[in-house]
């Protein structure tokens, strides 16, 4: 028996040693950037989760709330089914601002307008407009409307909407933060009733 022969590796055994080696760790680094970016993701679409929560919760209010305007106006402005024009005292320091939702490029935008002025103007060259949700998905309609004798099956009101019969506001949104790939998009509906038109 060859004592020596035993006693150690030849070339091509050190070559493949090391290529297992090579190819075990790519496969983990590649794990680990897979890990990374599936955890990225998965936090940027809880954080889009979370955002559209909160901006519902602001939506759900400031509708609920709205009444007429500080110079005496019909509570709500105009209605489409991708915008939404109505008077609230967002602030609440007493004076009915002008809030508008409607839908960008991808996005839903909110636009604010403080009255000013003696007497009180809405200047519309004044208005604050901002995004409340990013990763907008177009939805076929981002807000309908319904009147008193809504119970859940009615069809909601044609357009054009008369302002004046609106009782209860849905709205409907969808982001997605990664179109096209997992995970899936996020929808919120809210169904709101305007608390000062119950009685009209």
């Amino acid at each position: 028996m060859n004592i020596k022969k035993l006693a150690g590796f030849t070339f091509i055994e050190v070559v493949i040693v090391i290529a297992i080696f090579v190819v075990i760790f790519t496969v983990i680094a590649s794990f680990g950037e897979n890990t990374s970016l599936l955890s990225n993701l998965i936090n940027k679409s809880l954080q889009a989760e979370q955002d559209l929560r909160q901006t519902f919760q602001v939506i759900v209010t400031e509708i609920r709330s709205a009444g007429p305007s500080s110079l005496g106006a019909y509570p709500i402005e105009s209605a489409a089914t991708s915008s939404f024009a109505f008077f609230s005292d967002i602030d609440e320091d007493g004076v009915f601002e002008r809030v508008r939702y409607f839908v960008g490029t991808s996005t839903l935008e909110k636009g604010v307008i403080e009255p000013i002025g003696n007497p009180l103007v809405y200047a519309t060259s004044s208005e604050s407009v901002k995004i409340a949700v990013n990763y907008l998905l177009m939805a076929s309609s981002t807000f309908e409307y319904y009147d008193a004798n809504y119970t859940g099956l009615e069809a909601s009101l044609s357009t054009p909407i008369d302002v004046t019969k609106i009782r209860i506001v849905k709205v409907t949104v969808t982001a997605d933060v990664n179109p096209g790939a997992a995970p899936k998009p996020v929808t919120f509906t809210n169904i709101i009733n305007v608390r000062n038109l119950r009685s009209n």
